[in-house]
């Protein structure tokens, strides 16, 4: 079950970077289209806009996989559709409200430029919400295929049409430039998103149309079966929690954005440096997230299951093996953008005026990598074995933590920009710290230390110093940067499973839930 669990998120994780990488590579091309003011402009909107998502429906995919899960466990094959469609009832109420709501107040929401880019967004939160009821749907049968292939058409169509409206709304203004041309800019930037998330509704429903005679198992005269007045009642009591969790969890960068422009101001130049941490550092640090969030959505069904069956080994190794494999892939990760920040932020964003200012956020950040990876994968751990409540609760105490050490960091230091770089790693890592506290009290789950963090660190950082030696001296032979960033990863990336290999050699079924991981070990042994 654990390999089924890697495959899966394999799928997910494979589609989210590619997501990320999508979305930091059409990044630049709109930098240089719109101008750092206008990505200020367009992040204001955008961290709004994604906050009232999160209230509405961000986190129904996660509730829904679970109910649904649990529901295909306990062979209730009738409470499964009623699920699905008392979910498109919630939607539309509370996606509709939330949508209609965010357009009429979007004055109050956000000032001056950033009110037009918000508007444009607002029917985006409506069919977010459908479509992550289709994507929990299929997740909850443990395929994630097509909520992968949708994220990947929903981020190129997003892509896309961003960087075409932009350069349309900006187009009669590029004469002129200055903040109007940002303002405009960032409006049409605001296009993409929406349709991007329409494309990818459409082709869920056609998947669905074409395999739901598949997913659905005929009723047998046995099945218990809910009054919907009772699956209502299951679905706020599961998605509200969730969606609040999810809500604090994400708090951060909106309250960041409050607390930097009330301290440093909200001129164009305090609009650009905010523009540099939200659409260059935030972007990219979420690249390798997207592992842990691909591993926490696949194991979220088998781990409802298992608990709801009671079968409290079975859980145990689920969340032993998930964490596991995303330590492996997350602390390599971290050390590697730490050491290729410099190249990383020269190509994607090489604005000469904040390409330093980027590279250096980015390495002394890059351990957020690792604590929000771990985070976000035991904040779904915790919702799939009902701990609905934990994570909100460990969120909003670290979120105060947060909001305390940033007023500090920024009033008496002078570090500035960089204090946000610093609060948001430390509230990812205290935001571990009680959820792992919580698995081991509920669970009485285990991690073990060695082998889950210790080797990869050691593995990681022994990484780092050849992939620094590769890539710095391959840039002064040639004096490139792309051929030399891409040889030194790849070579990054053969050295760490080399190593990674070498220290389990003699265990291997500690890396048993890695496809072809024992076959390396047999023939690395054999030789």
């Amino acid at each position: 079950m654990s390999r089924s669990i890697v495959k899966q998120a394999s799928i997910l994780a494979i589609a989210g970077i590619l997501v990320r990488i999508i979305g930091a590579l059409y990044k630049s091309p709109l930098t240089a289209l719109i101008t750092a003011e206008g990505i200020g402009y367009y992040s204001m909107a955008y961290n709004i806009y994604a906050l009232i998502l999160l209230l509405s429906s961000y986190s129904i995919p996660t509730a829904i996989s679970k109910l649904i899960a649990e529901k295909l466990a306990l062979h209730q094959y009738n409470n499964v559709q009623k699920i699905l469609k008392c979910s498109f009832i919630y939607i539309c109420i509370i996606g509709g409200s939330a949508a209609i709501i965010a357009y009429l107040l979007a004055p109050v929401l956000v000032t001056g430029h950033s009110v037009l880019p918000l508007r444009i967004l607002c029917p985006t939160i409506f069919l977010s919400g459908l479509l992550g009821v289709f994507r929990g749907y299929f997740q909850a049968h443990q395929t994630t295929f097509y909520t992968s292939i949708s994220q990947i058409i929903e981020q190129i169509f997003n892509a896309v049409v961003a960087i075409g409206c932009a350069y349309l709304f900006v187009r009669p203004l590029m004469e002129t430039g200055g903040s109007e041309m940002a303002a405009a800019g960032a409006a049409g930037g605001a296009v993409g998103p929406g349709v991007g998330v329409l494309v990818g509704l459409i082709f869920m429903f056609i998947m669905y149309i074409k395999n739901h005679n598949h997913l659905i198992i005929k009723d047998t005269p046995d099945d218990y079966e809910d009054s919907y007045k009772d699956i209502f009642k299951m679905i706020i009591h599961i998605v509200t929690p969730i969606i609040f969790a999810t809500c604090v969890y994400n708090l951060i960068t909106v309250i960041d954005q409050y607390i930097y422009s009330f301290i440093i101001g909200t001129d164009p130049q305090s609009a650009t440096m905010w523009g540099v941490y939200s659409g260059q550092y935030i972007v990219l640090q979420n690249v390798p997230v997207a592992l842990a969030s691909a591993m926490s959505t696949a194991s979220i069904p088998a781990i409802s299951s298992s608990w709801s069956l009671k079968n409290y080994r079975e859980t145990r190794e689920h969340i032993r093996s998930g964490i596991r494999v995303t330590m492996m892939l997350l602390i390599p990760a971290a050390v590697g953008m730490s050491v290729l920040a410099y190249p990383i932020i020269g190509i994607l964003f090489p604005q000469e005026e904040t390409v330093m200012i980027s590279t250096i956020m980015l390495a002394v950040g890059s351990p957020g990598v690792v604590f929000f990876g771990l985070s976000t994968l035991t904040n779904g751990i915790l919702q799939a074995i009902g701990q609905v409540n934990t994570p909100l609760k460990n969120a909003a105490i670290a979120l105060i933590y947060h909001i305390i050490i940033t007023i500090v960091l920024l009033l008496l230091t002078p570090l500035g920009l960089y204090s946000l770089v610093i609060a948001n790693c430390f509230y990812g890592l205290q935001v571990c710290y009680l959820n792992q506290k919580m698995l081991r009290k509920i669970t009485h789950y285990k991690q073990e230390i060695r082998k889950t963090y210790l080797l990869p660190i050691i593995a990681s950082l022994l990484m780092g110093v050849i992939v620094a030696i590769v890539y710095y001296g391959l840039f002064a032979l040639t004096r490139r940067v792309l051929i030399p960033l891409i040889l030194s990863v790849c070579i990054g990336v053969i050295v760490y499973f080399v190593i990674i290999i070498y220290f389990y050699s003699d265990h291997p079924e500690e890396l048993s839930s890695i496809p072809y991981a024992n076959k390396i070990i047999y023939k690395f042994k054999k030789h």
